[in-house]
């Protein structure tokens, strides 16, 4: 199950506030002695403006650059931060799992996946214990995220329709990946993230599924 919650930190804020409106997102989050490290996205073209942000936020420890993508950078962030670091030590304890965290008007909103609504409650539990609380906004079963059509979900499948009407996957192409987020109103790595999984889904769901037969064929 997928589960949205809103947690406690100021880890990036300042950076964030120097920044585009939801330009930082949270990829993944490993624990580490003393810490954790996280995998951050900055959706900002110019480097400089973020590095400059980065440095200048106090709940930023070690920063490495890992590069560009799309009209963005990936960052390796190292921090001491207690609510970041209390929450990757209870989805480890839980057997949960970060799907993505985004700072939404200076609010970290997280989405995390979960075995079952168990695992979810030791979550919840430990981070209470530790002096932290969390706001479930939302519960999802994963089969409720999938339409019907070859099992890609409705914003996969829109970012996917869309990139063959503009000529993205036309030679050369007609339109880049900033077009597209462009009129989603999604940042570029959003929709490099939809059209990536819903490649794979579809790829995974037709080309690599077992063979099936034809309609009207015999069966031996």
């Amino acid at each position: 199950m997928i589960v949205t919650f809103h947690i406690e930190t100021g880890f990036l804020r300042e950076a964030a506030g120097r920044l585009p409106d939801g330009a930082v997102s949270i990829q993944r989050l490993h624990r580490t002695e003393g810490g954790c490290r996280a995998a951050v996205w900055v959706d900002v073209a110019d480097r400089d403006t973020v590095d400059t942000a980065l440095a200048a936020d106090d709940t930023a420890g070690p920063t490495s650059h890992l590069g560009p993508e799309a009209e963005g950078h990936w960052y390796v962030v190292t921090t001491v931060d207690e609510p970041l670091d209390a929450m990757s030590r209870g989805l480890l304890t839980a057997d949960g799992m970060l799907v993505r965290a985004d700072l939404i008007e200076d609010e970290w909103v997280v989405q995390a996946r979960f075995p079952d609504r168990s695992s979810l409650l030791t979550f919840r539990e430990d981070l209470v214990a530790d002096g932290f609380d969390v706001e479930v906004k939302q519960m999802r079963e994963d089969e409720d995220e999938a339409s019907t059509q070859f099992g890609v979900t409705d914003p996969q499948r829109e970012v996917l329709l869309l990139a063959l009407e503009r000529g993205y996957y036309t030679v050369p192409r007609n339109a880049s990946l900033s077009d597209l987020a462009a009129q989603l109103d999604i940042s570029s790595q959003a929709a490099s993230e939809r059209l990536r999984r819903g490649t794979q889904t579809l790829v995974a769901n037709t080309l690599a599924a077992p063979a099936r037969p034809s309609i009207g064929s015999r069966q031996h």
